[in-house]
Parts: C-alpha cells; structure tokens; sequence
C-alpha cells in the first residue's frame, strides 16, 4: 500500500458519536491513537446526554461550530444531532417536520465551510424480537415481542404470503396488541424513516459526501425490512448507490468512517483477502443480522474505503475471519458447542494457515464472529498456543458479527503502517480484555455466582456497582494471567479499571494502561 499524504501533515477530524458509550465515543479515538498524525476531536461526555436523556443538541451544536474550522472532515451522526442521541431516537414524540428541519443546520455548516467533507451516519431503527424496555419504550416490556412478530407476519404477508397457522397466529397477536401502542410504534418509525430520506436528499445536494446506514438488530422480515425498502428505493431512484451504503451493523459505525476519511485523505484503498474458517462461513446468516455473513464482509470492506483482492499475494492483508460451522450460538454458550462447530469447520487449519503468513511476513487481522456477543475461547487458546498474538495487526470479537466486522477493518486500515507498536498491543489487549475476557466469560460468572451475593442482577447493581466493576477487573486479570502464557509478554498490564456506562452487565469500559516490560 503506497501512501500519498505526507506523515508530518496533521489530518484533523471531528467527530460526533451515536451516543456516550465506550463503543461510539472510546472505539474510534483508540483506533485513532494508531496514527500520530490523526487528531480526532471529540465532544466531551457531558455534551452527549445519558442513556435515555438526549443530548442538549444546541449546545452540541455550538461545539461542533467551536471547532470545526480547521477541520478537513467531519463525522457526524444523525441521530446525536437530530434526536439527541440512539435511545431518544427511539423514543422521541417529534413529529416528521421537526426532525428534518434540524437537518438544515448541515445545509449551513456546508455553506460556511465548503471545503469540509461531511461524513455521516443514520441507523435503520431497530426491532427487537423479545420484550424488554431497557432501550425501547415502556410499553416494549410486555408487548415487545408481539410487535416484533407482527411486523414479520406483516411483512411476509406483503412479499411471501402467510401459511394458515401464521395467519392464525397474526389474528391472535392482533387481538392481544393495544393498538395505541402499535400507532405510536409505527409513527415514530415513520418519522425516522422520513429523517432517513431527508438525510438522502442532502447526499444528493452534496452537503454530504458520504452516508453510512447501518441496520441495528435486523431480520429477513419485519419493520426494519421494511423501512430498508423504502431507503432502498430512494438510493436507486436517486443513483446514489457509490455515496450511500446500506449494511447490518451499528455501534460500530464511528470506526468505519474513521477509517473511510483516513484512507480517503491518503488517496488509498487497503487490498485485504479474505480467508474464513469454514467453506460454509460466507452463507451464514448471523444471529440478529439479516444476510449472508459474505454480503455483510463486502458491504464492510467497502464502506471503510478498502477493497477485497482475489490472492493473499495481491494483499496488504489477510482478513482471517472465525465463523461457526453452520450453527451459530451465543458466546457465553460456547461450553456446550454445536457439533457443526468441529464437523463443518477446522479451527486447527485456521490457524496453521494464519502461522503460515505471519512466517512469509504477511499482516493478519482477525474478526471472531463464531459466536454472537464475545470472542471464542478455543482460538483465544489456539492462537496464544502457536504464539501468534504478538504479531497480529488487530483482532475484534464483539456484540454482533458487523460490529466486529467495522472495527477490524477500521483497525487495520489506520494499523498497517502504523508507527506506534504500543498502540498496535493496546487495541489488541483492550480487544481481547472486553471481547473476549468480559464478554464470553467474566460476564457469565459475575451474573451467575457474585451478583446473587450482592443482592444484584443484570439491570439493577443495588447501589453495589463499584464493588461488581471491582470483582470484573479482578476476574479479568486472573483469566488474563491464566490463558495468554506466551503472549503479550512484552507489555504489562498497568492497569484495569472497569466501569458500566449504562449501569447494566450488557456492556462495560476498561481503563486501561498498558507499559513496556522491563528487559
């Protein structure tokens, strides 16, 4: 990869994050860290609401106006600037012509810096397929899973036609489903869908440059499926399809268009191979995602400015991606894996192939995508086993298979020539730390055997929250110490904090501080 930007030139981006978490806010400035010469700003915590509670959006707009004039690109999403945040575009009461007459403050950020590139971000709202109103309305606790499986039945109806026992079963969901409930569910997603197109027509202006859509927690059937049509058909109508992307993922989408800016402004596309762990990991359709796991790597790679070679020889790197078998299961299942985990892939060839290019000299980044929601144990080993940790450029292996997936690919393209090595080991212990260590294995224990002593549970720390964020870092530390024997053995562990930035066991941040082993 030849890079054309000179590296004492000093790319300054603004960034403007779905919401607070670690995963919008910290992921990206992270990655950023990779490059010396790339200054990401970020608005401070206080600026982006909490949770539920949106954002001031007129002070965070006068932020972005403080310090976007030196600025070449911004990276903005919609949601932050228009709703106040994720949650509150799900919750919001705004009518269509509200939300859409906040987009004309892009129109005038455009005019007053026209040399500015805005990138920009607008998830299809999601549709969760059980009841819970942690991140939804109120009303989604009880009656959550029945507006899932009305929209599905809904949706087949239209595009495939129900069978008897499904039309039963709409007819039954019908009569149990409040129809007030119902009105306000399917006119707030109107209303996001209309933001969805008015965000469109500025890509067509040239107000934006570049528009991300990912898809959160998506299905083959139902509402998001039905809202993507609707998007859909208004890219194509309006022959945009180079300038808007539409794809599975979310939480990740701050790292894409980091990477997309950063190899747009160095006039470069990484050449990155694909090589999977199974013949059958392109059909895959992952768990809470609504394609085959091959589209979803294209629309990625595509999205962050790379592009997919044919050869490992014609490649930058080789983009090792650990899939299930055939059946796909949640991480901290992954004790009692399905059979097609072993039959219907080789792990043991995954690895002797990615040993096999790092001898050559070749870069390896890894998605673990085997499992939903964590990293697999089994190639955490294998890999610490071979020895192979150390010279990876990154590894990811989080929440769904397109947030690793964005991250990876955000990883590599600002790590390839990457001058910082501390900064290479800190993505890839942090990586490992949460994704794998937190998510598929600490989170399972604490909710089973610690939080019970407590008097705690998944959404509720009974006031006991520095004691459980205590136990995970400790938890952490051990199982660091236990499984990576030969890895990382230049760097030592500083320090782990852990926090939970929503007060929950969904998700946590580290601080982390990692320095070079003596000797």
């Amino acid at each position: 990869m030849i890079l054309l930007l000179m590296p004492s030139r000093l790319m300054k981006l603004l960034y403007i994050p779905l919401d607070e978490r670690p995963c919008n806010v910290f992921y990206p400035q992270m990655i950023a860290e990779l490059q010396r010469d790339v200054e990401l700003r970020v608005p401070p915590l206080e600026l982006l609401g909490e949770k539920k509670q949106a954002a001031n959006i007129e002070r965070l707009w006068d932020w972005l106006i403080d310090h976007v004039s030196d600025c070449q690109m911004v990276l903005l999403s919609i949601e932050m600037l228009v709703y106040g945040g994720l949650l509150p575009s799900r919750l919001h009461q705004d009518s269509a012509g509200t939300l859409t007459q906040r987009l004309h403050r892009l129109r005038q950020l455009k005019q007053d810096h026209p040399e500015i590139a805005i990138f920009a971000s607008n998830l299809v709202m999601r549709t969760p397929s059980y009841s819970s109103s942690e991140e939804e309305p109120d009303y989604y606790a009880i009656h959550g899973e029945n507006l899932f499986n009305w929209g599905w039945l809904q949706d087949k109806s239209q595009r495939l036609g129900l069978s008897e026992t499904e039309q039963q079963r709409l007819t039954h969901i019908q009569a149990e489903l409040p129809a007030e409930y119902l009105e306000d569910y399917q006119t707030r997603r109107a209303s996001n869908v209309a933001v969805n197109l008015a965000v469109i027509t500025l890509v067509q202006e040239g107000i934006i440059a570049f528009l991300s859509i990912p898809q959160d927690d998506s299905a083959p059937y139902g509402f998001t499926a039905i809202d993507q049509r609707q998007i859909v058909d208004q890219v194509m109508a309006l022959r945009l399809q180079h300038r808007v992307h539409l794809y599975p993922g979310a939480d990740e989408v701050g790292c894409t268009l980091l990477a997309r800016s950063y190899n747009q402004l160095l006039r470069c596309s990484p050449k990155i191979y694909v090589f999977y762990s199974s013949v059958c990991s392109p059909q895959i359709v992952p768990l809470y995602e609504d394609r085959p796991l091959g589209e979803s790597v294209k629309a990625h790679v595509l999205a962050a400015g790379a592009q997919i070679v044919s050869t490992p020889e014609a490649a930058d790197v080789v983009l090792a991606i650990n899939t299930a078998g055939q059946v796909m299961q949640e991480a901290w299942d992954q004790v009692t894996k399905d059979i097609t985990y072993s039959s219907f892939r080789s792990l043991r060839c995954f690895v002797a192939e990615l040993e096999r290019w790092r001898r050559s000299g070749k870069q390896v980044a890894i998605a673990d995508v085997a499992f939903a929601n964590g990293g697999e144990t089994e190639l955490v080993q294998m890999l610490d086993d071979a020895a192979l940790w150390d010279g990876l450029l990154a590894y990811a292996g989080w929440n769904t298979s397109c947030n690793t997936l964005g991250t990876v690919l955000a990883t590599l393209s600002l790590g390839l020539e990457a001058p910082n090595a501390q900064a290479v080991a800190f993505n890839k212990i942090y990586r490992l730390l949460e994704d794998w260590g937190y998510q598929s294995i600490v989170r399972a224990e604490i909710i089973k055997t610690y939080l019970p002593t407590v008097g705690a549970s998944y959404y509720d720390f009974n006031h006991q929250e520095e004691l459980i964020t205590q136990t995970i870092a400790t938890r952490l530390v051990a199982l660091w110490q236990e499984t990576l024997q030969q890895s990382f053995t230049q760097w030592n562990l500083q320090q782990l904090m852990v926090f939970a930035p929503w007060h929950r066991m969904f998700e946590v941040g580290l601080r982390l501080k990692i320095t070079p082993s003596e000797g």
